[in-house]
């Protein structure tokens, strides 16, 4: 009889409160009906209660029917027909605005096995909208999100976080101020500041989304990418953390601390494999030379396009050991084919092993002694073929065997102490060479060494040095610069050209040059710039110190115009050929050339010196391809520097407003 009233008062509840449809709460069962309080509020046992396609169910629960709202204790549990399941220990709802209050133990756990836990969550049954500010967790297969506070979207599977988010993944953990999560795609958006932190790299952006499932990230706005020393930007960032493959657009700088460079450009792509990084569309790199940050002169490098990565030590072939050869190992001429002179030079002179001529100034004191010295030697025919007027006494070619005056006078510049061996020199480079490539030598195989490529209209600058050719080869393994077709440097006011140049640092200095085949060096008087000092040979080798040029080693049908002074005048000109020659250099200046194994010249006095003989077969000069600035090169730095200059404030003097005194007449 009990069991029939409890029916009877459930059905009248049921036809009298939920007659309307809609927003209504019904009560599909429940256990136990306890009574009703004074407020009309009922105590149900086990209740289960229904909303549209919400299911609402608990330990226990009082009901207030007039204001169609419920608390409940213990199990509470929410089905919707969605999928979605929300469980909690307590449970306000109001069933006007379908709004559940949600309290101790929250999980809400939709279709996709998506887990959101938090101690306190405002539910809205209707729009599927799940609120926390206390701190939360989402838990998927792949994904744990926490959060300070939260907002999740059922219906689209969205949620968005805001305060201390990290997101731990498999492979990355994402840490950002606004993050949205999408429980479906696995995609993760940023809205504010954000670090991906890889096993081994970090990827940055305020801006972006990265998918979960593949890896994949595209960020917008402030982007970087690191990976231990080597770190990549750029304005648009889309990087592949499974394939290492990044690509950046606009604006991209691509820096390798540890290699003291970077990469500029407006489109960049980056393979982790080898950290190689191709850069095009205003791309140039920048080299400091310097360890010292308060002394760094940089190497300015651009092209069409850049092209850098690291491989294996073996893989990268170094300079060929050797290339400036003791003056003992030379053989009358270096290369294949031997001049007439060399023909000439080798008949007259077989009983010379090393012969060290070296030039004098040219002054009526010594220019009769000239002449017998070289006459001495047996080289008559080339002098008396251009020999000069009986007026003009020619210069003298003094001997190295004997002893050298300290008190001679260079030529070309001003008179400085000669090294009392000019052998010692020439050894000393030779042994510092072979040092260098012995080192090299003895890297492992399997060590990693950096390689720079230098693509279509190559050219460098650096303060002290510029270059252009048609593409330049940088190697980290022997510190060397290589310019293959058409190169041509200019340093200390000089213009060097070959078939291929070779550019040496050490120390982050630049050490050597090598100038293979064709070699070729032009530079002008300062008192007359239509005349040009010339030297050419096969092989060029010269030395650096302190970042400026020393000495230089002309190997190989070696050929040298240059011009005598007196006081400030022009004298005459020195045309010479050996098999090897060294020129010295200081203060920016051609010093003295010294002329090693078989020398032959002739003197031109100034007045009958013609164009023919004044100019080397090979001669060329450009000095206006030489670059004046790093932001000739690169003009996206003028256009910078340019916008600089425009925005500069400046400083507007106000107009008087003193009225001017009437003087009285």
């Amino acid at each position: 009889m009990r069991k029939i009233i409890f029916l009877i008062i459930i059905s009248f509840i049921t036809s009298t409160t939920f007659a309307q449809q809609g927003k209504k709460v019904k009560i599909i069962r429940s256990e136990l009906l306890k009574g009703f309080t004074k407020e009309g509020v009922m105590r149900l046992i086990k209740p289960v209660f229904e909303q549209e396609e919400s299911t609402l169910s608990a330990d226990s629960a009082n009901f207030n029917q007039d204001k169609n709202t419920f608390e409940a204790v213990g199990h509470v549990i929410i089905t919707q027909s969605n999928g979605i399941v929300v469980y909690a220990d307590l449970l306000n709802f109001d069933g006007n605005t379908r709004m559940a209050l949600l309290t101790n133990n929250v999980r809400l756990v939709d279709k996709d096995k998506a887990t959101l836990s938090t101690n306190y969550l405002t539910y809205n049954t209707g729009t599927k909208i799940g609120t926390y500010t206390s701190g939360g967790k989402i838990v998927d297969p792949q994904n744990v999100l926490t959060s300070v506070t939260g907002y999740y979207y059922a219906n689209t599977h969205d949620a968005y976080f805001k305060n201390n988010v990290v997101l731990t993944s498999t492979d990355v953990v994402i840490k950002s101020d606004t993050l949205r999560y999408n429980s479906a795609s696995k995609i993760a958006y940023f809205y504010g500041p954000t670090h991906i932190y890889g096993k081994e790299d970090t990827l940055y952006t305020e801006n972006g989304q990265y998918n979960t499932t593949n890896d994949q990230a595209l960020f917008g706005k402030n982007n970087l990418y690191t990976q231990g020393s080597k770190s990549l930007k750029g304005d648009s960032l889309f990087f592949d953390q499974k394939l290492g493959y990044g690509r950046a657009i606009k604006n991209i700088t691509f820096t390798d601390d540890a290699e003291k460079i970077t990469f500029k450009g407006d489109l960049g792509i980056y393979h982790k494999k080898d950290e190689s990084i191709l850069a095009t569309k205003n791309a140039y790199i920048v080299m400091h030379t310097e360890t010292d940050s308060s002394k760094i002169d940089s190497i300015w490098m651009a092209a069409d396009t850049l092209f850098s990565k690291v491989v294996r030590g073996h893989e990268v072939k170094s300079i060929r050991k050797n290339e400036l050869k003791k003056d003992n190992d030379l053989g009358d001429v270096i290369g294949t084919q031997a001049s007439d002179h060399d023909k000439e030079n080798k008949a007259l002179n077989k009983s010379s092993d090393s012969t060290f001529i070296k030039d004098t100034p040219v002054s009526k004191k010594n220019q009769p002694n000239r002449v017998d010295s070289v006459l001495a030697k047996g080289v008559t025919s080339t002098l008396r073929s251009k020999s000069p007027d009986a007026s003009e006494k020619p210069p003298s070619i003094d001997h190295a065997e004997k002893k050298e005056d300290t008190t001679h006078q260079s030529s070309i510049a001003p008179s400085e102490p000669k090294e009392k061996n000019p052998k010692l020199t020439q050894n000393r480079a030779i042994k510092d060479l072979e040092n260098n490539q012995s080192q090299n030598s003895l890297m492992c195989d399997t060590a990693k060494v950096r390689i720079v490529f230098a693509y279509h209209k190559a050219k460098i600058f650096k303060s002290d040095l510029q270059a252009i050719a048609d593409s330049i080869f940088f190697s980290y393994k022997d510190s060397t610069i290589r310019c293959y077709v058409r190169p041509m440097i200019w340093s200390q006011g000089y213009q060097f050209s070959a078939d291929t140049i070779y550019l040496q640092m050490k120390n982050k200095k630049l050490n050597n040059m090598l100038l293979q085949h064709n070699g070729f060096i032009v530079g002008t008087e300062a008192i007359d710039s239509s005349k040009f000092n010339q030297v050419k040979g096969k092989v060029i080798t010269g030395y650096f110190r302190k970042n400026k040029l020393s000495n230089m080693f002309v190997d190989g049908n070696a050929e040298s115009i240059y011009y005598v002074k007196e006081g400030t005048h022009y004298s005459g000109m020195n045309r010479m050929l050996s098999s090897r020659m060294k020129v010295l250099f200081d203060n920016h200046a051609l010093k003295d050339i010294l002329f090693i194994r078989k020398p032959e010249g002739t003197y031109y006095p100034i007045h009958q010196t013609s164009n023919d003989e004044s100019i080397l077969p090979g001669f060329v000069w450009k000095p206006k391809d030489r670059p004046k600035s790093k932001e000739e090169i690169i003009p996206s730095l003028a256009e910078s520097k340019e916008k600089i200059r425009i925005k500069k404030p400046t400083t507007v003097v106000p107009k008087s407003k003193t009225k001017p005194i009437k003087r009285k007449n």
